[in-house]
């Protein structure tokens, strides 16, 4: 009489490790692009703080003109653009393309745009904020 014995196989074993291994690799597929969303949160933050900071250059410089149509927005933008995308330490050199950020006016409006670059999109994405100076 043959006695049964107990344990696993190879292929049972082999099995449950290539089971194991699937789910510690979606688990890094999923850290992955958490880092990913975190990066891209990031910089989004950092292009709303950079048309922020447009803004106030803009309220700050017609403390020293009269009216709206006075204030020196290429000057502003030079300087803007120096401090925030073209610095060896700017804080936006590399997610950023400068060519397409602009502060733009219309009368007493202007139009800051920031332009970031997202690796997996060639249109990026295109942030606007419109801010009104008073008369």
């Amino acid at each position: 009489m043959k006695v049964r014995q107990g344990g696993f196989s190879l292929v049972e074993a082999l099995v449950a490790l290539v089971v194991l291994s699937l789910g510690v690799l979606s688990v890094a597929a999923m850290q992955f692009k958490a880092m990913q969303s975190v990066r891209s949160g990031y910089q989004q933050s950092l292009a709303s703080v950079a048309a922020l900071d447009a803004q106030e250059r803009v309220w700050a410089a017609i403390a020293h003109v009269e009216g709206c149509q006075s204030v020196p927005v290429a000057s502003i933008e030079s300087a803007w653009r120096d401090a925030w995308f073209l610095d060896e330490e700017a804080p936006l050199k590399r997610s950023v393309d400068p060519a397409q950020s602009a502060i733009g006016r219309s009368g007493c409006q202007f139009d800051v745009t920031v332009k970031i670059d997202v690796p997996d999109d060639e249109n990026g994405i295109r942030l606007e904020y419109r801010f009104l100076l008073p008369l």
